[in-house]
């Protein structure tokens, strides 16, 4: 009998929640391996097939890290994410997409205002250097660090702000959007120059503490990244879970 017959059906979102709570009961920490397919299988009363595919999904959350021929690992800093977020991320390319993506937007306009009152000479070297990573990085041609470094730039920013429930609101909802951000950085390359510029526009607003100077500089930033990633919704098929697009959490 096969797999898909002989164990009762789940839906991905349940049985990556049950992995999760799995996890938890467990105690795993970041970089612990997770149980092997089979047995998660068994353990949760389903098939493996629907283990592989939670798992997958979890993978393209970055949540776990699954190695080829060593098994399926923990990540470190995303180990937090609350099983109903995975619910969420599982349902990007959706018309739910367009709403996280309008939260973002608040999100990152708010943070950027209140840096601009709060923030500190340590801030704004924070800030200044991951400006300069990502110019460095953007004209090497680097991809991948490009889009760290412009995640960390707007996590400085979320940090400089002090308010730690928005900063923690925005990190979810960037995470769950990460899979089509990374798709529209690398189907776009050549906004690089654009979002330097937009980067260096709210630096400066922030390091002359003008919170509404901060706040336009943001939303400027945050529409055209938008743009690029409602572009990409238009023209590309939602990402496959497990499939050779998929990316970890990154951003624009």
């Amino acid at each position: 009998m096969s797999d898909s017959t002989s164990k009762p059906a789940a839906s991905v979102a349940e049985t990556a929640r049950r992995v999760l709570v799995r996890i938890a009961d467990e105690g795993l920490g970041d970089g612990d391996r997770l149980p092997a397919e089979r047995r998660l299988a068994a353990e949760l009363g389903v098939g493996r097939s629907a283990v592989r595919e939670a798992l997958a999904a979890l993978d393209l959350l970055g949540v776990v890290d699954s190695r080829h021929g060593s098994g399926t690992y923990l990540t470190g800093g995303r180990a937090d994410l609350l099983p109903q977020t995975v619910e969420w991320g599982l349902v990007v390319g959706r018309p739910e997409t367009l709403h996280l993506v309008e939260a973002r937007r608040h999100l990152e306009v708010a943070l950027a205002g209140i840096a601009a009152r709060q923030v500190t000479p340590d801030g704004l070297l924070h800030l200044s250097q991951t400006l300069q990573a990502m110019h460095r990085t953007g004209a090497a041609g680097d991809v991948d660090g490009f889009v760290d470094a412009d995640v960390a730039f707007h996590l400085a920013v979320a940090e400089v702000s002090g308010n730690t429930v928005l900063a923690g609101m925005l990190g979810s909802v960037r995470s769950l959007l990460g899979v089509w951000m990374s798709r529209a950085v690398r189907a776009d390359g050549g906004h690089v120059h654009d979002t330097l510029a937009e980067h260096g526009a709210v630096l400066d607003a922030l390091a002359a503490g003008r919170t509404p100077a901060a706040e336009r500089a943001m939303r400027t930033h945050v529409r055209n990244a938008e743009g690029r990633l409602l572009r990409t919704l238009r023209h590309g098929a939602s990402p496959a879970v497990g499939g050779s697009a998929a990316v970890g959490p990154r951003t624009a």
